[in-house]
This record gives C-alpha cells, sequence and structure tokens, in this order.
C-alpha cells in the first residue's frame, strides 16, 4: 500500500468510529458533520475491504475485522497527537534536563561563576556539562548535536548558514607584571616592550601568537622566554619572577586582587583590537524553550562583562574566512 495516498484524517475518523460505534458521536467526536463522517466510512470501507460497522437490531456493532483494528487504531491516534504536538512548556524550577555547552578555558574563568548563579537560582535540577571547543570546530560539534550552545572566539571561523550567533561581550587586552617590576611599568616603546621576558599562552602549542602578529607589521620580534598551553598558570609564573605576559583584562583583573601584580598598558602602536565572545548555537535548537532559556541565562552573566565594553547584535550566516587565532594567545 501506498501510505502517500492515504489521507491521515481517515486514521482519525476510523479511531472516532470504533471508539463510539455510531457515525453520529464519532462525527461530534471529532468535530465532523454526519455527512462528512459517514462519507470516511465509506471510504475506510472501501480502503479496508470490511464494513467495519453493521447494524444489528437498533445499535451498530463492529465487525471482527473492526474490533482487532481498535488498540492498533488508538495507537496510532495518540502516536499522531504525540508527534504533532506543540513543543513541551520549559520551566527552569523544576527541568533536570542536562545541558552541554562548549566553552574556552577563559569564557569557563569570566563567564562560568555568574552563570552558575543563575543557575542554582532559578533552576536547581539542571545539569550543565562544559565541554572543550577548538577541536574540532565548535560549528561541527554543534551540527552534530554534540553541544547545545558555544562560547568563543569565532570572528575567524567559518560557520554554516544554519548556525546563528549572538555577540555576548568584548574584552581588551592588557600587559601584567609583577609588583615592582623593574622595567615594566608607566609607558612603554615598542622596543622596550618587545625587549621584555615575555610568556606566551599558546593552547595548540603553536610558536606565536596575536601580539607578535602585532609586532611583526612593525619589524619586531619579541623575547618569548616561556610558552604554556593554559592561562591560568601564568599569573602565579609572572608574580614570582621578571616575566611579564599579554592577557585579556577580565582575567587580569581577578588576578591582581589575588597576587601582587600589576598591569600595564601595551605599547598603543601595537593596535591591539578588542576580542568579541560570541554565542553560536545550531537552528535545529533555536526555538526549543530549554535551550531559549539556556541562552538568555548566558546573556544575563555575560551582562555584567558587557557593560563597559561592546554591545550585542544578532545574525546568521557566515563569517569571512581567515587563519583561526588561538583565544589566549598573546
Amino acid at each position: 500500500m501506498n501510505l502517500a495516498g492515504i489521507d491521515v484524517n481517515l486514521v482519525v475518523a476510523l479511531d472516532a468510529l470504533l471508539q463510539e460505534r455510531s457515525v453520529t458521536e464519532a462525527a461530534k467526536r471529532i468535530g465532523l458533520s454526519q455527512p462528512a463522517m459517514s462519507h470516511a466510512l465509506a471510504r475506510l470501507r472501501e480502503t479496508l475491504g470490511d464494513p467495519l460497522l453493521v447494524r444489528v437490531g437498533r445499535t451498530m456493532t463492529l465487525t471482527p475485522r473492526a474490533e482487532a483494528l481498535v488498540p492498533r487504531a488508538r495507537a496510532v491516534v495518540e502516536e499522531l497527537e504525540a508527534l504533532l504536538a506543540p513543543l513541551p512548556s520549559f520551566d527552569p524550577k523544576t527541568s533536570r534536563r542536562t545541558f552541554k555547552l562548549g566553552a574556552t578555558d577563559y569564557v569557563q574563568f569570566v563567564l562560568l561563576p555568574a552563570l552558575e548563579e543563575i543557575l542554582s537560582r532559578e533552576a536547581p535540577n539542571l545539569t550543565l556539562h562544559i565541554l572543550p571547543i577548538g577541536v574540532p570546530p565548535a560549528s561541527e560539534s554543534l551540527c552534530e548535536g554534540e553541544i547545545d550552545v558555544a562560547v568563543g572566539r569565532f570572528e575567524h571561523e567559518n560557520m554554516p548558514l544554519d548556525v546563528r550567533r549572538v555577540s555576548l561581550f568584548q574584552d581588551t587586552f592588557v600587559g601584567v607584571a609583577r609588583e615592582g617590576h623593574p622595567r615594566a611599568r608607566g609607558k612603554l616603546d615598542l622596543a622596550t616592550y618587545a625587549e621584555l621576558s615575555h610568556v606566551l599562552v599558546s593552547p595548540r602549542g603553536k610558536p606565536g601568537g596575536i601580539v607578535d602578529g602585532a609586532l611583526a607589521k612593525k619589524g619586531l620580534v619579541r623575547h618569548v622566554a616561556l610558552t604554556v598551553p593554559h592561562f591560568l598558570v601564568v599569573p602565579h609564573i609572572v608574580a614570582t619572577s621578571n616575566h611579564v605576559t599579554t592577557m585579556l583584562a577580565h582575567v587580569a583583573a581577578t588576578f591582581t586582587t589575588l597576587l601582587p601584580l600589576a598591569t600595564f598598558e601595551p605599547p598603543p602602536e601595537l593596535d591591539l583590537a578588542p576580542v568579541t565572545m560570541t554565542m553560536v548555537w545550531h537552528e535545529r535548537t533555536h526555538e526549543d524553550p530549554g535551550a531559549r532559556w539556556l541562552r538568555d541565562a548566558l546573556v544575563r552573566a555575560a551582562r555584567p562583562l558587557a557593560q563597559a565594553r561592546g554591545s550585542r547584535s544578532d545574525k546568521k550566516g557566515k563569517s569571512p574566512k581567515a587563519p583561526l587565532a588561538p583565544e589566549h594567545a598573546s
């Protein structure tokens, strides 16, 4: 049988007829006129090759074939109702749903505490799994359904058209050195800055970073004394040595309150542009109530970081192709 030629409304009419055993009552059950239900019964009899309902005295009785169809027709209608039902509502207070957030170390450090505060207050039973992004690319993880949403630097990542994005906040680069550092203070010229003993953060272990690219445009090369994959160890190294580092200001602001560190402004000639942290998600989850709530929670968590810098803008589509620079490489 060719299912493409089957009218789904006939299945609904069949279920009503089998449940009510009356053309009149079946019509009332699903909101049809009696002539329309009689016409549906005639079509069902022709399709199934069985009378289905036969008159016995003053009542209608199901044929053996119809009796066998009762539970099957009911199950099909219930499945159709579930299949075509509107999206279920999402109540963060009671939901035990698990979400997967892709985020870099930096995003986890500056955004996760505020997000967790929101979750603890508004969604105490919700579970959040944080997964690394970068390899594979966030867009691939989103398309494969491995993560629900991701936050990071994606301005150089070629996003598919079915991935949506919204900018959350911006951050700027600052120099960090130990308090009392003999050279890293005041306004530094490019030559002095390049001569300092730098710590480079390179998550993928590759030499060079954003600062090195900026210096190269000026014909300079800095002295990189140490390269590490994670930024969290860097402030502790800098606080006990004459090394310096260049990192994002939101991270530096935290560590200067915990360790004997001071910040300084990199030479303005470097022209280190602010970096934008962006939230991305797949079109598949755009209308999902739970995923929408999580994205709203991320926007609210990022709001304090965004108040002083940048603005949010919503767009969909591809970003320009360019080499992807590691987020922390500086």
